[in-house]
């Protein structure tokens, strides 16, 4: 009794490449958005302005050059 005569054949299955191709696709397209999205909120978090610097102005918000000539704005 070889072969056993009631066993079914193994289930084909079918598969569509475009289609894994274009989930694929999907993928790494979400994935590339959620890390050049991470790497933009980094950016804007370490920047001068969200920091709280103060950029060219002292303390006091009077110009770096005046406040050196003991005045708190530019001019006379």
């Amino acid at each position: 009794m070889c072969g056993g005569g009631g066993s079914k054949p193994p289930a084909v299955v079918q598969r569509d490449p475009a289609a894994e191709a274009e989930a694929a696709a999907n993928a790494a397209a979400v994935k590339a958005n959620e890390e050049a999205a991470t790497r933009r909120k980094r950016k804007q978090e370490s920047s001068l302005l969200a920091s709280g610097a103060q950029g060219v102005k002292g303390q006091a918000g009077a110009s770096l050059l005046a406040s050196a000539q003991g005045k708190d704005t530019l001019g006379s």
